[in-house]
């Protein structure tokens, strides 16, 4: 029974995943519908849901730990990368989105390769993370809808996400610069 209890927010986490194919065939054929608004929220759903059923039932694993960021890392890109393909918001933000992404994956791997050890998330790139899981259904929906307020303001939602993860990536780099040298940094 443990087993079923603590797989319970690891496979939240993989639905999450499981949903980019939809979202991207409905972003890639033009479809900025209700139906890709849906599966975004709902794939901003499960990024809180997993993680609240993990400490709610006593099922946090070291698995869990890993698999949650890096899923929430390729979800990002490949729906940062569908609406910049699709022209959905402006490409500096999706630009500094998959450079932030790209940078955190590489902190985080080179952490876990040479030092052995694995970044906590921190709280402020969880808020970062919930930001552009909130900004990207809205903006599918406002172009869809073509309501542009919507959209701008999916896009200003957005810009302060990336601001929040960025800040994240700046404490990720901290904490490699501190396992790497203890004795040196306070």
């Amino acid at each position: 029974m443990a087993i079923i209890r603590t797989a319970i927010p690891s496979l939240i986490t993989a639905i999450r995943v499981l949903l980019l194919l939809p979202v991207w065939i409905l972003l890639s054929h033009g479809r900025h519908d209700i139906a890709a608004a849906i599966l975004l929220a709902v794939m901003g759903i499960t990024d809180f849901l997993d993680g609240y059923v993990a400490r709610r039932t006593g099922a946090v694993t070291t698995f869990g730990k890993i698999f949650d960021p890096l899923s929430d890392r390729v979800v990002l890109i490949v729906v940062a990368i569908a609406a910049l393909l699709d022209h959905l918001v402006p490409t500096w933000l999706l630009v500094i989105v998959l450079l932030r992404e790209i940078l955190v994956g590489i902190t985080v791997l080179a952490d876990l390769l040479i030092h052995r050890h694995r970044n906590d998330v921190v709280w402020i790139g969880k808020a970062g993370t919930f930001g552009l899981l909130l900004g990207f259904p809205l903006v599918v929906l406002g172009d869809g809808l073509h309501q542009p307020i919507v959209k701008e303001t999916a896009v200003a939602l957005m810009t302060l996400a990336v601001v929040l993860l960025y800040v994240a990536l700046v404490f990720y780099a901290l904490n490699f610069a501190r396992t790497a040298h203890p004795e040196e940094l306070p």
